[in-house]
């Protein structure tokens, strides 16, 4: 016989698939009155848990209410705003570089290679930057919609 008392999964075991146990555990079971009042609370518990009445409200709704529902068509405008904002975006700097082109060509002409170098530099790390954090939030937004959507499901 063991002398050491039964895990609650042991005992679980034994209430639930007797069979499933060796012959010294429910030896120990039944000489020992610790480990055999665990086993009667759990028979207990797992009778009770059978016992439970099922709703009466037991049914899926969801394919009743989804069928009611009127299917949402996308209506795809054409995006006039983006693209009035994106000409006259484009229409500035081209005018602003028309209109001060002389200037930029002696600023250009003045200025040290190095200073181009580095202000080249500069403008490439910070639309790495830019260009980096607008993945992360586009992944970010996909992921949410991922989610969103295995959650419907």
């Amino acid at each position: 016989m063991i002398t050491a008392h039964l895990s609650e999964n042991e005992i679980q075991l034994y209430v639930a698939e007797p069979q499933a146990i060796s012959k010294e555990q429910i030896a120990h079971i039944q000489g020992c009155a610790s480990c055999r009042t665990k086993a009667t609370n759990y028979e207990l518990l797992f009778k009770g848990i059978g016992d439970v009445l099922h709703p009466t409200f037991d049914f899926d709704l969801s394919g009743l209410v989804l069928a009611q529902l009127p299917v949402a068509v996308p209506k795809k405008a054409f995006p006039w705003a983006t693209l009035l904002i994106s000409f006259l975006s484009v229409a500035i700097i081209v005018a602003s570089i028309c209109l001060f082109w002389t200037a930029i060509q002696s600023v250009m002409k003045m200025m040290p290679s190095i200073m181009l170098s580095i202000a080249g530099t500069g403008v490439i790390v910070i639309l790495a930057f830019q260009c980096m954090e607008m993945l992360k939030e586009h992944q970010k937004r996909m992921q949410a919609l991922l989610f969103q959507k295995t959650l419907q499901l």
